[in-house]
Formats: structure tokens, sequence, C-alpha cells
């Protein structure tokens, strides 16, 4: 394929994933090199990258022949997206790759994501990534459901404990509980008005009520 002159959401498109390079990095942890290619111009293709010290690639560098590779098999088969294979580093240390194609405004391949996790890092250093540590500031919990209703019951619940296990007084309770799920975006979901009333055992016009004064309090 030869290079092509990509659209402004091209471009869009593209930057929109340093972000998705960044979060990986941060997620997988330093064992893992994150690149972001961009096949507007295959001699400088890599337009982000995290944990280059795997490689030694910059902004700038050139696609791989291995990803070109990749980018060949993937254009020859219709439901291909990506693909996952060993590799070797320039240091030969061996790696697990995935490349996953970006496609464009009209569908087309515009971008490679390319992760490459280092299989010879000492273990330590790939349990540090999915270890509690100082860079954790806090742990959160997070409801898996199986539909919309039971998970904001799950929030709906935890809240009611929160709020039940602090200080606030009983005549406040509803209006703090309310204030917290709506901070907590419960009230983005479909019918979850309705959904707190019948846990709370208010009307729903009541729950509507706490809500509008929160609306002109933030107004203000």
């Amino acid at each position: 394929m030869e290079n092509v002159t990509f659209t402004e959401t091209d471009h869009r498109i593209l930057a929109s994933y340093k972000a998705v390079v960044d979060g990986l990095a941060q997620y997988l942890g330093s064992s893992s090199e994150i690149v972001l290619h961009s096949l507007e111009d295959y001699q400088q293709s890599v337009i982000h990258i995290a944990n280059n010290h795997h490689t030694g690639r910059s902004i700038g560098a050139p696609i791989t022949n291995l990803a070109l590779q990749m980018l060949k098999e993937i254009q020859s088969s219709e439901d291909q997206q990506f693909l996952s294979y060993f590799t070797r580093n320039k240091n030969n240390k061996l790696m697990k790759s995935s490349t996953i194609v970006i496609r464009g405004e009209h569908g087309n391949i515009i971008g490679l994501l390319c992760l490459n996790l280092n299989l010879d890092s000492p273990f330590s250093e790939i349990l540090k990534a999915f270890s509690p540590n100082a860079m954790v500031n806090e742990s959160h919990q997070e409801y898996f459901a199986n539909n919309v209703e039971e998970m904001i019951y799950d929030i709906i619940r935890n809240t009611i404990d929160e709020v039940n296990a602090s200080s606030i007084s009983h005549a406040n309770r509803n209006k703090h509980i309310i204030n917290l799920l709506h901070e907590r975006g419960v009230f983005n979901m479909r019918d979850a008005a309705s959904i707190v009333a019948k846990a709370l055992k208010i009307t729903k016009p009541t729950v509507y009520l706490h809500l509008r004064n929160l609306h002109t309090k933030d107004d203000k």
C-alpha cells in the first residue's frame, strides 16, 4: 500500500490513540512497549511510543519490516483486524507482540497500534504492574453487573452503607445519598430516578426535587 494523504478526521482519529498508548503502558507496566504508527509516512511512522527502552526507537522512527508484513496479511483478510506473534528485539530479547489496525474516516487503514511484551523481563517487574504500590492513590470498587438495573442497585446499596456509616443526620440522609449518586453518574442511566426512588422508599418526584435543588446550587 502506498502512502496516502490523510484527512483532518484521520489525523484526529490517530491523535486520539495517543491516550490509549499511555493508558496501556501504565496498565501493563514497564515490561511492555506500546507504539502508535501512522501510515501516512512509512519512513517516519512512529508518532507516539511508551517504554521505548525495549527497542530504542523514538518518535519519527520508520515502520518495521515485520509490521509491514503483518499489515499485508491483515489487508489480505476480510475479517482480520489484528495479529499476535513472537519476535525478538535488537538485543535478542523475546517479545510477544500484537499489531492492531486503526481505520480512518473512509474505512481505510491509517495506523497500527503495536504492543510488545518483553518476555525476558524479570517476573518481579511484570508482577509489579499488577500489584498495589505507592503509585496507586486509592482503591476503587467497580461493579461488573449483567444489566443496568443490577449495576444501579449495587451503587445504591454501597452508597447507602457509606452514608449510614457516616455522621449524616437522618433528616438529610436521602438528600445526601441522592447527591452522592448524582456525583457518581447514576442519573445518566435510563430509569435511574425510578430505581433510586424504589430503593430509598420515596417517590420519584421527591428524587427529582432533590436533583433540581442540586442543579440550582450548581448554577449559583
